[in-house]
């Protein structure tokens, strides 16, 4: 049978201010990628009877509004995985101690809102290490998600970066090993144990199967590329929580955000259809799993 995930990564919007070189924002306490995009992301799940995998900054729990809605998602049957305490995208290139640390906080803070131990790690931007996951192991995780085999885009953060550096910006995100985007498409486990879970991509021309990709191939591409989707044994189709917000959601908010970030000047409605075209193409005859669930059946 084929299997399914579905997960969201919820950078907040301060995460997106810093890969573009924008100053620390200084607005709302409560983050509309938390207030607005996850509830989108989990009525939608709701809707084709999935369960995702939510993987969280730690340091948003801090936030009342946003512990709360992490608690809903817990009552709602979704999994709450670590996407570190901070979000450091330089986080492989940081001392050991720091890199444990950052894994050990983020861990106790998920649990503490989970009642329950994690079980599995997304890195930030992509970007880990044999270090990050042999601590992963020693922490009781059984599963890690954060390759993504898809050189074209590396290739394009490369190309980003390198432009803002032009402009006098300078992006806080790295590009990481180019390693990373060639590895294999498939799940696997991995040197310490963990179940891989690489981010799904099209075999043969690696195009990235990511929110932002999808939104721009728009419902129609996505429903007449069903067929290929349905074609993987294992697809994991990964999103952020930005996803499914729009222009109009940040107005008064973050406008320097909007003119930088392209796919905030897409409407929510439009990527919304988009994103629900793909998970109607695929569900039917799937084992639809959170990623916990898919490493505990793991064989």
């Amino acid at each position: 049978m084929r299997r399914l995930a579905v997960n969201v990564d919820i950078d907040g919007l301060r995460l997106y201010r810093a890969i573009h070189g924008l100053p620390a924002w200084s607005g709302d306490a409560a983050d509309l990628a938390w207030t607005i995009g996850v509830p989108r992301f989990a009525a939608l799940f709701e809707s084709f009877g999935v369960h995702g995998t939510f993987f969280v900054v730690a340091a948003d729990l801090e936030v009342p509004a946003h512990r709360a809605i992490a608690a809903r998602l817990v009552a709602a049957g979704h999994e709450l995985g670590s996407h570190s305490h901070t979000h450091p995208y330089d986080l492989t290139q940081k001392p050991e101690a720091v890199i444990a640390e950052e894994l050990r906080r983020a861990d106790a803070e998920i649990a503490a809102v989970r009642g329950s131990p994690v079980s599995g790690f997304r890195a930030p931007g992509y970007n880990t290490s044999a270090f990050i996951g042999r601590e992963l192991k020693a922490l009781g995780y059984t599963y890690e998600s954060s390759r993504f085999p898809c050189p074209p885009y590396y290739a394009a953060r490369a190309g980003a970066i390198a432009a803002m550096r032009l402009v006098g910006r300078r992006s806080r995100s790295i590009v990481g090993s180019p390693a990373h985007a060639f590895g294999s498409l498939e799940p696997s486990r991995d040197v310490n144990g963990l179940v891989d879970f690489p981010m799904s991509v099209v075999p043969g021309i690696r195009f990235p199967l990511i929110g932002t990709s999808l939104s721009l191939l728009g419902a129609t591409a996505l429903t007449a590329l069903a067929p290929v989707l349905r074609a993987q044994p294992f697809l994991n189709l990964e999103f952020h929580a930005l996803d499914l917000l729009d222009r109009q959601d940040l107005v008064g908010h973050d406008d320097a955000l909007v003119n930088a970030q392209f796919d905030l000047r897409q409407p929510v409605k439009a990527k919304h259809a988009a994103f629900a075209a793909a998970l109607r193409g695929v569900v039917a005859g799937a084992e639809a799993r959170t990623l916990e669930e898919h490493a505990a059946g793991w064989i």
